[in-house]
């Protein structure tokens, strides 16, 4: 999760103060960018104290940049699947019971169950384990909570809470993520209802898109295709070490 966005005009650089993963620390850029820029982009990055990471569309018209890159000692960090909600129609079954986390007490919920639905070796998981990431998502609840930028919920079956999600709002864009659910309710719809709450309030809180990043050839790519969303491009990091 970003704590800063650093707007350099040919790239924006997102920085997280306590997760120093490129998944959270890249320049995102949509041109093809000269040496010079990308040497600026470096020396941003270290003085943040990360390695640099320039995350782009994995296109044609950008492929000049890929090249660059790779003679430049940048090797391949991830690749995500972008995919965008396409239909009108919310199902709201089970948003009666979700619940947004307001308080301290409700984020230990959160967090518990959060770190609950991430499992090793878990078929339809294919991040595994959660580790630092946990205190990370605490931090940023805290720095957020009294703004509408971050919003965590939670979605009990009866009195248990089974599943979570957060919505990120920035720019009037939703961006959902940390969406899980434990293996015992698996295909009873609580996942699909916390992702489809955060839906529902991106639309409320005025977002003009509302999207995810998924992998591709992994159960939530087809999870999110089947509830709403398709895929409409790939972007991918590369990263100097």
């Amino acid at each position: 999760m970003s704590d800063r966005l650093i707007d350099l005009g040919f790239a924006q650089l997102t920085y997280s103060e306590g997760d120093s993963s490129s998944i959270w620390n890249n320049a995102l850029t949509n041109i093809i960018l000269d040496s010079e820029q990308i040497k600026l982009i470096e020396n941003a990055f270290n003085k943040l104290d990360r390695k640099p990471t320039i995350y782009f569309e994995n296109s044609k018209i950008l492929f000049p940049l890929k090249k660059s890159l790779d003679k430049l000692g940048y090797k391949f960090s991830f690749e995500d699947a972008w995919q965008f909600w396409k239909t009108n129609k919310i199902d709201g079954k089970y948003f009666d019971f979700v619940k947004q986390i307001e308080n301290e007490k409700d984020l230990e919920i959160f967090l518990d169950t959060f770190n609950a639905c991430y499992k090793k070796d878990d078929p339809q998981n294919p991040y595994g384990e959660l580790g630092d990431y946990l205190n990370v998502a605490r931090k940023v609840w805290s720095k957020y909570k009294r703004t509408n930028r971050l919003q965590y919920f939670v979605v009990f079956k009866g009195s248990e809470p089974v599943a979570v999600s957060t919505l990120t709002n920035f720019e009037n864009i939703g961006y959902i993520s940390n969406v899980g659910s434990l293996e015992k309710v698996r295909g009873e719809g609580f996942g699909k209802a916390a992702t489809l709450f955060c839906v529902q309030e991106s639309i409320k809180n005025g977002n003009d898109i509302h999207c995810l990043a998924t992998e591709e050839g992994h159960y939530p790519n087809e999870f999110y295709k089947r509830i709403g969303f398709e895929s409409r491009f790939n972007a991918i990091g590369m990263s100097k070490y």
